[in-house]
């Protein structure tokens, strides 16, 4: 077993800036183990793993970072993003998960632009219209209240719309209507400034400011006041019953991201609407100052509203991008196990598997399986049995693995002696060899000669025989049913080549 442990279930980061999370690994079996650190959930580009793995001896635990860094940017949507943190055993296949959340805090900024910079309010323009286009270079949703003045307050001003919502990244332009309060009738021009506001309903401090002109210029010259007269007369006339020019207020999609054939939904709010009045492509005709129609794109379209009246065309834009359907993802199962493969009657066993893109799973002969709750079941054979575990993914293919738990008579031995060996099996006297052994399902491992009693399930022990010996392993399990193994070390007499030279004179 793995343990995994967090210093914190909730990282907090802002954007452009990093955090920093430390995991603690400990190895709770027996046997060392090099164990994997990975992040599920997240884009990989928020995080980075300075130690991805490491080594741990059993019982032994380490501490390693993950440091987490998301961009400034309106891409990355303020909230809670939840992901996993998961350790793995390199060697054995133990898995460690712990569930954590990074919360990307918002962060606000505008940026306004104004067409035209300048413009003249003339006996003849009276109300110039100024386009304001707001965009959101933060990553939270702004609703903004949009205001406007001069110093001299000599002129009025109507907005399209005096609240606008944005999405981070999202671009709106308002149509802004600039009518003086009052005209000398006789007089040169005067250039007037004012300053457009927009301000975050939620957050007094989030505000953005863009600066424009009008220039007023008087009715009448004191030369042509006379002869102007007659025409202001008309003039009035034809202000009074003159068409008012058309204004879209708004089109807007109620998404802007989609999946080839999803609904979106386009709505619109138009001022002095009138008569041919459309949407394109499909000239979808607007027959309404308020409504909006549903249409599906297929592809990433790029939908134009025009409208037409009082002597103008106002048009407005959206684009709609379009993601084609994804194809559906195939099963897989990534592993499939049993703590135990060899058991007696009444033993119980644990299966456990890791599947991913599962739409259905089964398990023989036990039965279907909930791919998204069950991760393991316990079982308890009487006989000896294969079980199948069938994943199948939402393209309709299958995929199998099986695994047989051999069920051995009580009085057999569920422990196994894998192997048993010398190395070398032939020494010469004074020379040494070694034992090397590896046990399963053992509660207790023994060798005679001296070796001992208690020994690991897997080592290694160094001999030096005087004569041939025969060694032999015992393996018990938890019931006290033995089995064993011997081996044999031959042992020749030394070399004779190899003795020492005999001093002269001296017997041999």
């Amino acid at each position: 077993m793995i343990e995994l442990t967090l210093s914190a279930t909730e990282v907090a980061i802002e954007p452009g800036r990093t955090a920093q999370l430390e995991v603690t690994i400990t190895n709770l079996q027996e046997y060392e183990d090099h164990v994997a650190l990975e992040i599920e959930g997240i884009d990989a580009e928020w995080y980075a793993l300075p130690v991805p793995a490491v080594t741990l001896a059993p019982g032994g635990s380490r501490s390693a970072g993950v440091i987490f860094r998301v961009s400034r940017s309106s891409d990355v949507a303020a909230g809670a993003y939840p992901f996993l943190v998961r350790v793995k055993g390199m060697e054995t296949g133990e898995v460690g998960v712990h569930q954590a959340s990074l919360t990307v805090k918002s962060y606000s900024a505008l940026q306004m632009e104004i067409e035209p910079k300048r413009a003249t309010s003339s006996l003849f323009c009276r109300a110039p219209i100024y386009d304001i286009r707001i965009t959101n270079l933060g990553n939270a949703p702004e609703t903004l209240d949009m205001s406007c003045q001069d110093p001299d307050d000599h002129f009025a001003y109507e907005f399209e719309t005096d609240r606008i919502e944005l999405r981070p990244g999202a671009t709106v332009t308002v149509g802004m209507r600039t009518e003086p309060r009052s005209r000398p009738s006789i007089g040169s021009a005067r250039l007037y400034q004012f300053n457009v506001m927009a301000r975050s309903a939620n957050d007094a401090y989030v505000a953005a400011t863009v600066h424009g002109q009008v220039e007023q210029k008087a009715a009448l010259s004191t030369v042509t006041a006379s002869v102007m007269l007659l025409l202001a007369i008309l003039g009035i006339g034809w202000w009074a019953l003159r068409p008012r020019p058309v204004m879209v207020r708004s089109f807007t999609a109620d998404q802007e991201q989609v999946v080839a054939g999803s609904p979106v939904t386009l709505a619109w709010d138009i001022e002095n609407l009138g008569d041919r009045t459309y949407i394109s492509p499909g000239s979808i005709a607007v027959r309404t100052a308020v409504g909006s129609v549903v249409v599906k794109p297929e592809t990433t379209t790029v939908y134009t509203l025009t409208a037409r009246g009082g002597g103008r065309n106002a048009v407005r834009e959206i684009t709609i991008e379009v993601t084609p359907k994804p194809p559906p993802p195939k099963a897989r199962i990534i592993a499939f196990r049993a703590d135990h493969t060899r058991i007696h009657p009444g033993d119980v066993v644990t299966l456990s598997w890791q599947v991913t893109g599962a739409r259905q799973l089964v398990l023989n002969p036990i039965g279907e399986l909930n791919p998204r709750m069950d991760r393991s079941r316990q079982v308890m054979p009487e006989t000896t049995t294969t079980y199948v575990l069938s994943a199948g993914g939402e393209d309709q293919d299958v995929v199998m693995k099986s695994i047989t738990v051999d069920v051995v008579p009580p009085n057999t031995s569920v422990a196994e002696i894998l192997g048993f060996r010398a190395d070398p099996a032939t020494i010469q006297a004074g020379q040494t060899a070694k034992l090397k052994w590896t046990v399963t399902n053992a509660a207790s491992v023994e060798i005679d000669n001296g070796i001992g009693a208690q020994l690991k399930a897997s080592d290694g022990f160094d001999v030096m025989p005087a004569t041939t010996t025969v060694y032999t392993l015992r393996a018990a399990d938890s019931k006290g049913n033995v089995v064993s193994k011997q081996v044999t070390v031959t042992v020749n007499p030394p070399d004779p080549t190899s003795l020492p030279p005999q001093a002269p004179g001296s017997v041999p």
